[in-house]
C-alpha cells in the first residue's frame, strides 16, 4: 500500500483550479469596455472636427486680415488723392479757367465786423 501512495498525486489545498466564467457574466465588462472604446473614438472624432473649424476660422480671419489691408491701403490713396484735389493752387487755377473768376484787387476787398 505504502508503494501505491507513492505514485498517487498529492492534491495541494491552496492551488484552485482555474475558473471559466459564463457568459452572463462577460456581458457588463464588454458593455462597459464596448462604452469606453465609443467614447475614446467619439472623442477623436470631436478633436478632429474642433481642429478643423479652427484652421476654416483661422484661414477666414487670414482674408479678412489681408482685405483690411487693402482697404487700409486704398483708404491712404483715397486721402492722398483728395488732398490733390483739394489743393489751393489747383482750385484757384480751375476756378480761373472754367468760372472766368479772379482774384479781386486788395484796393477792392472790404472787411465787414459784426460790432
Amino acid at each position: 500500500m505504502l508503494a501505491l501512495q507513492r505514485f498517487r498525486k498529492v492534491r495541494e489545498p491552496d492551488v484552485q483550479p482555474e475558473r471559466l466564467y459564463r457568459a452572463e457574466e462577460l456581458i457588463k465588462p464588454a458593455l462597459m469596455l464596448a462604452v469606453v472604446v465609443l467614447m475614446v473614438v467619439g472623442s477623436a472624432l470631436m478633436v478632429i472636427f474642433a481642429s478643423h473649424d479652427y484652421r476654416k476660422l483661422f484661414h477666414q480671419h487670414q482674408v479678412t486680415v489681408r482685405e483690411y489691408d487693402e482697404l487700409q491701403v486704398e483708404w491712404g490713396q483715397l486721402l492722398l488723392e483728395q488732398g490733390a484735389w483739394a489743393a489751393n493752387n489747383r482750385v484757384e487755377s480751375l476756378v480761373i479757367k472754367k468760372l472766368n473768376m479772379k482774384v479781386p484787387d486788395p484796393t477792392l476787398i472790404e472787411f465787414v465786423r459784426d460790432e
